[in-house]
């Protein structure tokens, strides 16, 4: 039987970039360590089989979401979501790769880039300006909402 660890690495991840791009990719979780500086442990969390809690862990290169369905790696450039194969996830990957969220997203890239005074930049403290990476973990936030409230629903008819 095949440890976390080997579960999680062998599950295929979408990639979505800062332009909307996505693909399905698989990356084994070494190279995730090294391009991000994670811990082993952050793979444990992310294992969709597991019955671990929802987290958000911000490390050095990355922020680690793993909230119900949805586990990803959002970087300042990327997002990697975990386990391409399931509806919730592809329907994340989608709202990332919206070219509205995108125009937001992009647009607080160059915030992130040059000068750390968010008000003297944009003249507002819009949710739209902040960096790809607040952006992204917003998308993460209501992808798990919306699944919750679907099992909320899901349990009402199931009772009625």
């Amino acid at each position: 039987m095949p440890n976390v660890m080997e579960r999680v690495q062998d599950l295929p991840w979408i990639r979505v970039d800062t332009s909307g791009n996505s693909e399905v990719t698989e990356v084994d979780r070494v190279t995730l360590m090294r391009r991000f500086d994670l811990p082993a442990s952050d793979f444990l969390l992310l294992d969709p089989s597991s019955d671990s809690p929802s987290a958000i862990l911000a490390r050095e290169k990355a922020i680690v979401v793993k909230l119900e369905q949805i586990g990803c790696i959002i970087s300042a450039d990327e997002v990697l979501l975990l386990n391409a194969g399931n509806l919730d996830v592809v329907q994340c990957a989608e709202k990332l790769g919206a070219g509205e969220f995108l125009q937001s997203a992009c647009a607080g890239l160059s915030w992130r880039r040059g000068s750390r005074n968010f008000d003297n930049n944009f003249g507002t403290t819009s949710p739209e300006y902040l960096p790809f990476e607040f952006r992204a973990l917003e998308v993460a936030l209501q992808a798990a909402s919306t699944f919750l409230a679907s099992q909320v629903c899901e349990r009402c008819l199931f009772r009625a």
